[in-house]
């Protein structure tokens, strides 16, 4: 029996209208491999909330924004603050994908906490609320019987928080290196072959993949978020993101790069965790050899090095140039979402 998720999407940005795209092309396979189908029933952009009780078309949202058009432009529009939606319909899963504020106590983080507080799942890609208030959120999703699912917020559609939180079990060692940042990386390697930083940035904004804000990419803000969501997600660490030593690669000049090339290396925006007696963390441009796994990972490439007792030496990347691949992790995890809630009354079967 197909069972009828009621889902709010939260910004109608590149991932949720890639996820959208995804879902009219996938349908009829998720409902026929799931049991699923995914009723919009609310919409939040940077103009307000609409709602619908019996869903917005899925082709209806995207030619919206296609046609440059807003949430208060069509029926169902409500004039209330964005973050009272949880009291305007009835929902059971919420997307958050919008764009990265790190402003404490902003709309979007209380207007997860009132989902959540009324029992709806979460999906995030935006990494902004779980940063701000990670620990309150996962107590507010055990105290109401819900879940909140994240894998889309690291490194798009690379599984690194499912493949470390849910596979490298019993570990009493650790270190890991990491870029998890394309845009940076794309920027450095643009550097490389003689190109201008600020050129660069605005390509990687034009095909979607830098952040609405790029100097949470360049600043090395974005990589030092992941690395904090890593280490909440798996390891024993209770420290702060301020605790992660941070330093972007505004600095980083072309002498330098060419002096790294003449030594047969490059310059990449490094995240690393080890930990001896305690959690060191940090960002910052790192030399490392050509010949490296992480010296391979180029332009719109994202790596993953995981070092452990039991399982030894572990490597992944992947390529990722627009957001397509975070869209599909949105959606990976929304499927996901469902099969481990199971019959929970938070879902309405046909």
């Amino acid at each position: 029996m197909i069972k009828k998720v009621r889902t709010v999407l939260v910004g109608l940005g590149n991932v949720n209208q890639g996820l959208l795209k995804i879902l009219i092309d996938k349908e009829k396979e998720i409902a026929t491999k799931h049991d699923l189908q995914f009723i919009i029933v609310g919409v939040i952009d940077s103009s307000g909330m609409a709602v619908n009780e019996k869903g917005f078309g899925y082709e209806e949202l995207v030619n919206l924004k296609f046609n440059k058009g807003k949430v208060n432009e069509i029926t169902g529009f409500i004039p209330k603050p964005t973050e009272e939606i949880a009291h305007c319909v009835e929902a059971d899963l919420l997307i958050d994908a919008s764009p990265v504020n790190l402003t404490p106590k902003n709309p979007g983080t209380q207007l997860i906490k009132n989902a959540l507080a009324k029992g709806w799942a979460i999906v995030f890609a935006n990494k902004a609320p779980l940063v701000l208030a990670f620990n309150d959120l996962c107590k507010l999703a055990k105290e109401h019987k819900t879940k909140i699912l994240y894998s889309a917020t690291v490194c798009g559609g690379l599984p690194v928080i499912n493949v470390l939180k849910r596979d490298l079990k019993l570990i009493s060692s650790i270190s890991l290196q990491g870029i998890f940042n394309a845009t940076s990386n794309f920027v450095l390697e643009e550097l490389e072959k003689g190109g201008n930083m600020d050129e660069a940035i605005r390509e990687a904004q034009r095909i979607g993949a830098a952040e609405s804000d790029p100097t949470l990419d360049i600043s090395g803000q974005d990589t030092a978020n992941k690395l904090y969501l890593i280490m909440k997600s798996f390891a024993d660490f209770d420290g702060l993101i301020k605790d992660i030593e941070m330093e972007g690669i505004e600095k980083v000049t072309p002498e330098a790069i060419k002096e790294a090339e003449q030594n047969n290396s490059k310059i990449k925006l490094v995240a690393s965790a080890y930990h001896k007696g305690s959690w060191h963390l940090s960002v910052k441009p790192t030399v490392i050899a050509k010949d490296s796994f992480l010296g391979s990972c180029n332009g719109w490439e994202m790596g993953l090095e995981v070092k452990t007792d039991l399982y030894e030496s572990i490597s992944m990347k992947n390529y990722e140039a627009d957001p397509k691949g975070t869209s599909a992790a949105v959606l990976r995890d929304m499927i996901d979402m469902c099969s481990q809630l199971g019959k929970q009354a938070t879902l309405v079967k046909a």
